[in-house]
């Protein structure tokens, strides 16, 4: 065979070879552009989800401040009296009727402003790669919490509340909360659309105040067994209820009622010794085995169990040693407005000084029982549950008071019903809870 031939025969094996690099080429480049796309993909999904965490966290977020107590300009406990909570910041609620409206940012104050077009107030949080700095403005536009330094991804979100555009759904509220992968004004903003290169997520639901009451009482004095206090006299329990647009009813009891040792004040025109209702079959709960009556009686007032409800996140547990004293109840009310009050054990108003307000009542449950060792009011829902309420002293309770048994000792104090504190107590006190069916991510 000549050598032109061999030489030929070389040239064919060479072209092969280039043929097969140049597909292994194309194949590897069709590689690397699938890799390069499942990492975009990869690093886009890492955005939205971090975005989605960011939104849910402050839907949750402003769900549980709304049922907290008073805050600084950076969300944080406070207490300082001067200082309001996050649903005295940002919402208004009709304490008679339980209308919910967002703040503006502007006055006039609700009801009298005009919403959206003034503008809501807009908390804003970031996390800083440990935890999160927030902002909680009260006047003007957003402020911006403190920024976290250096270039790691650090989510925020920006919470904004929206009255339900059914009149008739007003005690509802819609909480709006923008996440994103970073603090952005151009992502953070409800009008923006968002900003380039960054995930941009949105959670909304809404939320309505659960009151403090369900069924207020209709008289100045409840007892679910027997009412008999001061019963050799000569000292009187006074228990007003005069109002004429009120029931008139001073005591009302399962069993029997001594009206020795009681003065009673009733609707003018109205004879005041026919004013207690005793061995109403109502109170008495004869369809529950015995030992289930009581909580019977809580579930009618309260609307559910007593666990249930001393464990809502609107309430505030005191955990005193022995009996809380005036100056704990007081300190709890003043700095969680709008919340529960639960007392594990008894309560001796020891001290001077009002607990409570006719504009911001309380509802207290106690535990044991609550007594007067000085002169002072307590405005609000007073319920106890002790096996035998023995009342002592003579302070005052101006709204209503229970007891989940009897109730007997020796008191001089006086209890005044009064109506529009007990719907404060329903439409203004209590904890927000979530509507169920009502959550959107979109």
């Amino acid at each position: 065979m000549s050598p032109q031939l061999n030489r030929q025969r070389g040239a064919a094996t060479l072209i092969v070879v280039m043929v097969l690099f140049f597909i292994m080429s194309m194949v590897a480049a069709y590689t690397s552009r699938n890799l390069i796309f499942e990492q975009r993909t990869s690093a886009n999904q890492l955005r939205s989800t971090q975005a989605s965490e960011a939104a849910e966290a402050g839907l949750q977020w402003a769900l549980g401040l709304l049922n907290s107590g008073r805050i600084g300009a950076s969300c944080m406990p406070s207490v300082n009296v001067v200082d309001t909570s996050f649903r005295q910041r940002y919402l208004f609620i009709d304490g008679s009727t339980g209308l919910v409206t967002p703040i503006p940012k502007v006055a006039p104050l609700p009801p009298a402003a005009v919403l959206p077009t003034a503008g809501t107030l807009e908390p804003s949080c970031v996390f800083n790669g440990t935890t999160w700095n927030c902002s909680c403005p009260t006047t003007g536009e957003v402020v911006a919490p403190t920024l976290p330094s250096g270039s790691a991804v650090s989510p925020a979100f920006r919470v904004r509340f929206r009255q339900h555009p059914i009149a008739a759904r007003g005690q509802l509220v819609r909480i709006e909360v923008n996440g994103c992968t970073l603090y952005s004004e151009a992502c953070l903003r409800f009008d923006g659309a968002g900003a380039d290169n960054e995930g941009r997520a949105r959670a909304t639901a809404y939320v309505t105040l659960k009151g403090a009451v369900t069924s207020a009482p209709t008289a100045a004095l409840t007892a679910r067994t027997t009412i008999a206090v001061n019963p050799g006299g000569p000292a009187d329990l006074s228990l007003f209820n005069s109002n004429p647009k009120g029931s008139g009813v001073t005591a009302q009891a399962g069993g029997a009622v001594t009206p020795v040792g009681l003065r009673l004040q009733t609707i003018p025109g109205s004879p005041n010794n026919a004013s207690f209702i005793d061995n109403d079959a109502s109170l008495m709960f004869a369809d529950f085995a015995a030992a289930d009556r009581a909580n019977a009686m809580f579930v009618a007032t309260f609307g559910m169990r007593w666990t249930t409800y001393r464990d809502q996140p609107g309430t505030v547990i005191l955990n005193c040693v022995g009996n809380c004293t005036a100056a704990q109840v007081r300190t709890a009310g003043d700095q969680n407005p709008g919340r529960v009050i639960w007392l594990n054990g008894g309560l001796n108003v020891d001290t001077g000084g009002d607990i409570g307000s006719a504009a911001a009542p309380l509802a207290i449950v106690a535990t044991g029982n609550v007594q007067f060792t000085t002169n002072a009011t307590i405005y609000g829902l007073v319920y106890s549950q002790a096996t035998d309420w023995a009342m002592a002293g003579s302070g005052a309770i101006t709204g209503a008071a229970m007891a989940e048994s009897a109730v007997s000792g020796t008191s001089t104090a006086t209890i005044a019903y009064d109506a529009d504190i007990l719907n404060l107590l329903r439409y203004g006190t209590g904890s927000f809870v979530m509507v169920p069916g009502t959550w959107k991510d979109f």
